[in-house]
């Protein structure tokens, strides 16, 4: 978590205002715990990359919420992100700490994911993710996520 925060510091000063971009996302998640069944959450994230070409670097913080009654946890996640655009798709590795929260209890871990944007018209783009996590401290199995939704460039 600190490594995460001094790298997103790092970039954050290093580039001025002009030179980062923007962006939300709102989109439907499918998690499937190996041990257990599966949950639906609704995830909302924004994040900031530096605005080189091709590639570029950056952060993103997400919330995800329980939908429906079979739901039994929401998720918060604090990720770094490393973007490479090719044209109309762009690529994306992500790294970066979970939570798993339930009624009284938070649980941990790590997280990997990749990922794709297509880009639809003007600042949309429909992003697909495959998010694996890792719990390191917690009763929560590891959990492979599978994330389809709609993100908004500023």
């Amino acid at each position: 978590m600190r490594l995460l925060a001094a790298v997103v510091t790092a970039l954050t000063l290093a580039n001025p205002l002009h030179a980062l971009e923007g962006y939300g996302a709102i989109g439907g998640d499918y998690a499937l715990p190996h041990a257990g069944s599966s949950d639906m959450l609704i995830s909302v994230l924004g994040g900031v990359t530096t605005a080189d070409a091709p590639l570029a670097f950056g952060a993103e913080a997400e919330f995800g919420l329980a939908l429906g009654a079979s739901s039994d946890f929401n998720t918060r996640r604090l990720r770094g992100v490393a973007r490479y655009d090719f044209g109309t798709v762009t690529a994306f590795g992500a790294a970066g700490v979970d939570q798993f929260v339930y009624d009284n209890v938070t649980d941990t871990g790590l997280s990997l994911g990749l990922g794709g944007e297509f880009e639809l018209q003007g600042n949309m783009a429909l992003r697909g993710e495959f998010i694996r996590s890792f719990i390191r401290d917690g009763d929560t199995e590891n959990t492979t996520t599978t994330r389809l939704g709609l993100v908004y460039r500023f």
